[in-house]
């Protein structure tokens, strides 16, 4: 976890690690197939509200999921399976998203993040907004993640739960 004040340049290092900025000194190498999932507050401003999560990722992924085995189609009750690793169960999955609290729109957004399988998912504040309950979803899916992470967070309660390490960042 990515620990500091506000405006020590801990966004700035995650876009930096992405590549959404160039360094003004040094380079930086990135492998050139690493696959980045990146959530934030802002990462529900992509979801069509008026649809229900079922919909919506159905829609999405209209012409199918990539896997290992290659792009697949899934079923209703596959995707149902797949919003409820994420906490959307039941009466959740099939109403509009806009009836829906913005801790739950974030559970959707999040699952949006995890489905494109990345190496490595970058989140940067991702609590804001969130109650205890979603936290505590938001740490139970970053833990049964089998990728790498970074997480920049004032959020001590979801930091005790899945951060190995904490750097403190400060003076830019």
């Amino acid at each position: 976890a990515l620990v500091g004040p506000n405006g020590a340049g801990k966004t700035t290092l995650l876009k930096l690690m992405e590549g959404k900025l160039e360094p003004s000194l040094g380079t930086i190498s990135r492998h050139a197939h690493l696959r980045w999932g990146r959530f934030n507050q802002h990462s529900t401003d992509q979801l069509d509200l008026t649809k229900t999560p079922l919909q919506f990722m159905r829609d999405k992924f209209a012409d199918g999921l990539a896997t290992v085995d290659g792009t697949k189609v899934l079923g209703v009750e596959e995707w149902r399976s797949k919003l409820g690793q994420f906490g959307i169960t039941g009466q959740w999955q099939t109403q509009p998203m806009e009836t829906m609290s913005h801790g739950f729109q974030a559970r959707v957004a999040f699952c949006l993040v995890a489905l494109a399988n990345p190496h490595v998912l970058l989140l940067d504040e991702p609590t804001n907004h969130l109650d205890m309950s979603c936290i505590d979803s938001l740490a139970k899916a970053i833990n049964n993640y089998n990728g790498g992470l970074v997480l920049v967070s004032h959020d001590f309660r979801l930091i005790s739960q899945v951060a190995k390490e904490i750097w403190v960042v400060d003076h830019g």
